[in-house]
Parts: structure tokens; sequence; C-alpha cells
């Protein structure tokens, strides 16, 4: 190669050299002198700031933005209500210039004046006033507020909403206007709606629907064709289709736009299940250990959308074969069932052998839930060397349930409930009569940050007052011991001595956990606890049991799952516990 080659190979690389360098970003400071909360709004939408790491700006650039500053300072300053402010923009400069933004805000302009007005079919309906009231109180710029730009936008569009989400989907507003004195840093503002004509649901117009009856979505509307439009009863429309077995999604519409004499046609999109699912597999439990699991599922029983389902589970201390007949769930919410049930269990040295048969009225929403029932009860029981006994029991019950929680999966505040009262008529097809009550509490508190911790409290209460306590069926009393007991003892090992060892249930029962759960990783946490608790014969031998331990806590998508190391201080050992849900 020869030696002019060279120079020119030197001369290309430093011409780029030369080129990188102009057409490099220009470095700079902006410094913003402002009240705090104004000084953050320039920081997030002044280009001067947002602007500054672009690759393609250069100086001619930073020199526009700077000429620009003022005019867009002060469109920044309106939209929180200043509109006399005092701007200065002067530069510092330097190897690194640095750019001074002094804003003086002066005082905002308020509200003079709300001059709401609403027109259309609305103003015929009996609950006008009341409506017109609320759209009103909610109003976020009434007379004395300082004037905002989004409490402006969102004011003109909650109060469209407000009209549209009930009876009148094509509600608008026809006429804004704010009329600001920066003299008087006075606004007049003027606001008009139009509801439009009053709109009724028409029909349902269904798709996806091919192995299932049409009355198993027809069913599940709480409202009918030529009923009023109402946006919530559409969501709870869709809310019941999905919590429907035979669906695996659905979604629920109504297009204005295709409004025809007053009605507007109802679209339903469903993605259906298979009509069978089938279920069997191996299962672990810390109380139970290894056992199997067989289930099937018939979703469409009698080609009307009923649900039938059969398990049968087993392990080396329990036997379970349950049935179970429930039609689809009404538009009220309610689902009516039928459950058989056999169960053999050998725990803790009592051997029982329970029948149960039962009706029941069943509303289920997401955080709440209310049962009705009926149950007819057989149970045989005996220890090694005793003799048999039966009882049996006509059980009507009443059930409820809340989850105030602020996550169902992963609470970190709230408190969830459940609570049953049942009651034998009598002695009418009972060994005895007797009333049983029972009920659960826990509580979640996070203080401040939740990088801190959750505690969680947990009580659970039960009582049976009965004519004669053995004759009421073993099913119905209490023991304790176990994950969601008084963890560090064996599954229901406390309760009521029994002979060879066996241990029976009580009448009375009470268990408590305090329990602090410590963030470790994403969905991770470590768990520090405190369990205490027993059941027994009645109060006066009621004889309170401590444990405490420390577990791992792993909030799956699915559910949390709990992994526990527990000790009674009073006997030797270290009971490991696992389980999947939340400990309630």
């Amino acid at each position: 190669m020869k030696l002019k080659h060279f120079h020119q190979i030197w001369a290309a690389l430093a011409l780029c050299c030369l080129a990188t360098l102009a057409c490099a970003a220009p470095d700079y400071r902006v410094q913003i002198d402002a009240p705090a909360g104004l000084s953050e709004l320039l920081n997030q939408h002044l280009p001067l700031m947002t602007d500054q790491q672009d690759p393609d700006l250069d100086a001619a650039g930073v020199d526009a933005m700077l000429r620009a500053t003022p005019d867009t300072v002060r469109q920044i300053m309106e939209t929180e209500g200043y509109f006399s402010p005092q701007i200065r923009v002067w530069t510092q400069t330097g190897a690194r210039p640095v750019y001074h933004v002094e804003v003086k805000p002066g005082e905002p302009v308020t509200i003079a004046r709300v001059d709401l007005q609403l027109d259309g079919a609305i103003r015929d309906e009996p609950d006008f006033a009341g409506r017109f009231a609320a759209i009103e109180k909610k109003w976020p710029l009434p007379v004395g507020k300082v004037f905002r730009q989004a409490d402006w936008d969102s004011g003109k569009r909650e109060a469209q909403q407000q009209l549209a989400v009930d009876r009148f989907p094509l509600a608008k507003i026809t006429d804004s206007r704010i009329d600001i004195d920066p003299e008087t840093r006075q606004a007049r503002i003027r606001v008009t709606l139009d509801s439009g004509p009053r709109i009724r649901f028409g029909a349902l117009k269904i798709r996806g629907l091919n192995r299932y009856p049409q009355a198993l979505v027809d069913n599940l509307a709480n409202f009918h064709q030529g009923d009023p439009y109402n946006q919530q009863k559409l969501q709870e429309f869709q809310s019941a289709l999905e919590q429907q077995a035979q669906f695996a999604g659905a979604l629920v519409g109504a297009d204005p736009q295709r409004i025809a004499d007053g009605e507007v046609p109802v679209d339903v999109d469903v993605t259906e299940q298979p009509t069978k699912k089938l279920d069997l597999g191996l299962t672990y439990d810390s109380d139970f250990g290894p056992g199997t699991r067989f289930g099937y599922d018939h979703y469409n029983v009698f080609g009307s959308g009923w649900t039938g389902s059969s398990v049968l589970s087993w392990n080396n201390s329990e036997q379970n074969l349950g049935l179970g007949l429930s039609m689809p769930r009404t538009a009220g919410g309610y689902v009516n069932s039928l459950t058989v049930s056999w169960d053999k269990t050998n725990i803790q040295g009592l051997i029982t052998d329970s029948r149960n048969i039962g009706v029941w009225h069943t509303r289920a929403e997401e955080r709440h839930e209310l049962r009705f029932g009926m149950e007819y009860l057989i149970d045989n029981e005996h220890t090694n060397g005793s003799a048999d006994q039966t009882n049996h029991a006509l059980m009507p019950s009443v059930g409820w349930t809340w989850r105030g929680v602020d996550d169902l999966l992963r609470p970190r505040s709230g408190f969830m409930l459940d609570g049953t009262l049942g009651s034998t008529p009598g002695e009418l097809l009972s060994s005895t009569r007797f009333t049983r009550a029972y009920g659960r509490g826990v509580g979640y508190w996070t203080p401040g940050n939740p990088a801190w911790g959750t505690w969680m409290a947990r009580l659970e209460l039960g009582q049976i007052w009965a004519a004669d306590s053995t004759q009421v069926p073993v099913s119905q009393l209490f023991r304790a011991g176990g994950v969601n007991s008084v963890r560090g003892y064996d599954y229901e090992s406390l309760g009521v001595p029994g002979p060879a060892g066996a241990v029976l249930g009580g009448t009375v029962l009470a268990t408590a956990t305090l329990e602090y759960q410590i963030p470790v990783a994403r969905d991770w946490s470590v768990a520090l606890f405190r369990d205490a608790g027993d059941a027994a014969q009645g109060w006066n031998s009621y004889n309170l049991h401590h444990s405490y331990g420390i577990g791992a806590r792993w909030f799956s998508p699915v559910a949390p799952f709990s992994l526990d190391l527990a000790k009674d201080p009073h006997v030797g050992g270290i009971k490991l516990h696992m389980s999947l849900g939340l400990a309630f």
C-alpha cells in the first residue's frame, strides 16, 4: 500500500471523528426554581427537561426550546390555575451550561360560578332531581376551588358517564365553556348535558354456544328485553357467565350505534368448556400422607346445563366418596344443589363412618357467599375395644362468608370472616336436640411500606349446646391441631381423651394464631408464628396448648403455598406442615 493511501485513510477517520463530535447531543443542565408541586410538574413536562436525552437533539434545537420555554411554562402553569406567572429564563455559561428557569406563579384562579344544566328525556324521569343532584355533588370544580385543567376534563367526562351508565347511553355534552378573568383571578363555568332518549335492552345476540342450551345463558341475565338499559347489569351478567363452569370465558356488550326503536341489542360471546372432565392424580398431605384422587364432572346432565360431579379419594387415614348435582346459577346469583357423601376416617384412634345428604341454596359472589342448607347426617363411631355408637341428626343451617381483603391471592390488609349456625328441629329425625355455632376470622395489617412485612391474626371459635352431647354426631363435634389450627400438634390431636388413647370430639373450640410475614424475594416471605388453642368437652375443662415456629410462604398465581416447621414446647420434636390456600 502506498503512503498516500495511508494519508487518505487517516483523513477519512479524522472526518468521521469530527462528524461524531458535531452530532453529539449538547450537554447541559436545567435548574428549575419554582414551588415544590409546580417544580415537579415542570420537570415532567418541560421539553427542555424531557427532550434532553433525545439523540437527534442539536444546538439549534436547544436554542429553539430555550426561546419557547417562557410560553411553554405559561401553558403548563395555566393547567394548574396560574394565569399570571412571572417567568425568567437565563443561562449560566461554562463547559457545561446551566439553564435556569425561575417561576413565580402568583395567585391562582378560583371558581366564582358554576352553571350545570341537564336537558333531554331525563327531565321526565321520576329520579331526575336525584340524578342531577348526584352530578352536582361529584362535580370536581365547585365555587371557591382552584381551577385545574385535569379537574375540568375529568369533571365533564364523569358527568357524561354518570348519565350514560343508566338508561341514557347516548348522553353527550352539548356545550362546555369556561371564562377566565386573569385580572380578578376568577373563572365562570358553564356545562350543558343532553341525556338523549331513554334506551331499553333489546334481544340477546348469543355467539359461541354449541354444546349447551341457550336457557343456560338466558337465565343468567338479570334483565329482560324491554327493561331500562343499565351498564352495571351488563357487567353483572358477564361476571355470572364467567363464573359458570360450562364457560371458559365470556364477553357482554351493547353497542349504542345499533340502537333501533329505542332498544339496544345485547351481544354475548361465550367460549365453551368441554361437557366432561376427568381428573386422576396422586396427592400428598402433611397430615394424612400420600393418597390418590379420582374425579369426574359432567356439565350438561339431562341436556339442561346441570352439573354433576363425583369425587373418590383415599389415603391411610381417610376415604371419601362424594356426589353432587347442581342447577345452573340463576340471574339473582343463587345456585341450588344436592350433595351426597360417605366418609370413613381413622384419626387419633377414633374410627368413624359418616353418611350425609344435603340440599343447598347458595349465593356466591367474588367476595361474599350466603348459604342455606338442610342436611341429614348418620355417624357411626368407635375406638379400639369400644362398642359402636350411631348418632343421627336433621340439621338446617345458614352460613356466611365475607372476604374484605385488598388482594384475594396475597392479602396485606383487611379481613375475612366465615360463620355457620345450625340447629336440629327438636328431636325430629335426630338422636338429640342441639345447636351448633362455628366462626372463624383472619385479619391482615401491613404497617407503612409493604417491604416491612405483614401481620396476620387468626381466631376460630365453636360451641355446641346439646341436651345430650354423647348423642351428637361425631362430624359435628370439635377437635383441634394441625394446619390452620394449632401447628406443632398432629391433625385433630387436641380434644377429649377417650379409651385406648383415642381423641374424641368436644363441644367447645377456640384456636388462635399470630404471624409475621417478612418479604425476602418476589412472591416469597418468611413467616414467624405462634399458635394456641384447644377443643374440650366444656370451657371448664378447656386447656390452652401453645406452639411456635417458622415457615416459608410462596404467593403463587394459583394460591398461596405454605411450608411450616412448628414445635410444641412441652413435647420434643418438630412437626412439618404444608398447605395450599390462605390460613382461613
